[in-house]
């Protein structure tokens, strides 16, 4: 009976988020293309910029490169980055008018990730590489998606209460409050794994 019980929840969360991931599959394709168009930007500016160590100390970044910024420093540094991200999102599911701003956040969010690990490649080499590979990439693709999926929920829960006046969906606070402890958890994963790995960062993503 417990079996048939735990396979019938798992069955209903499986039908939710296939449910969920096909009533928004045009925002969340819109996203990553915005996303996309982002990193590619950040990359073609870091690689057209001309920038070498000798002259990186001039974009005032250097602080960032050079390790000045202790790594835990730079964990609170991100936490008030997402809280922010957070907040533009919310707000900007009140109104079609705000939506523009989720979008040029993500584009800009994106293309600081295309810009830092393009710059780490082009100062420090393979030890660049191994940082954007290993760390940066893996774990700004899955904070991206992380923001992308808030970004739904939002916009769902404003059209739900536009047309029916209420929202059965989880409160606004509890969903921007699970999805910071899971923000804060990915924060603290790449935060250890910068310091274990005595890796460099330049941006606060």
């Amino acid at each position: 009976m417990q079996t048939y019980s735990r396979l019938n929840k798992i069955s209903n969360i499986k039908y939710n988020l296939v449910g969920f991931f096909r009533y928004n599959k045009i925002k969340i394709l819109i996203l990553i293309f915005v996303a996309l168009l982002g990193i590619f930007t950040g990359i073609f500016t870091a690689f057209k910029s001309g920038i070498s160590i000798s002259n990186f100390q001039g974009y005032n970044l250097y602080i960032y490169a050079d390790g000045s910024v202790f790594s835990f420093d730079v964990f609170f540094y991100r936490m008030l980055s997402h809280i922010t991200v957070l907040v533009v999102i919310s707000i900007s599911s009140f109104s079609i008018f705000l939506l523009p701003l989720s979008y040029i956040l993500f584009f800009y969010r994106a293309y600081l990730i295309g810009l830092n690990c393009s710059f780490l490649i082009i100062l420090f080499g393979f030890s660049g590489i191994f940082t954007s590979v290993v760390v940066i990439i893996p774990c700004q693709l899955v904070i991206t998606f992380i923001f992308i999926i808030y970004f739904c929920i939002m916009i769902d829960r404003a059209v739900e209460k536009r047309k029916f006046g209420f929202c059965n969906k989880p409160k606004f606070l509890k969903i921007f409050f699970i999805t910071l402890l899971i923000l804060t958890l990915l924060n603290l994963i790449e935060t250890i794994l910068l310091i274990l790995l005595n890796a460099r960062t330049i941006f606060v993503i």
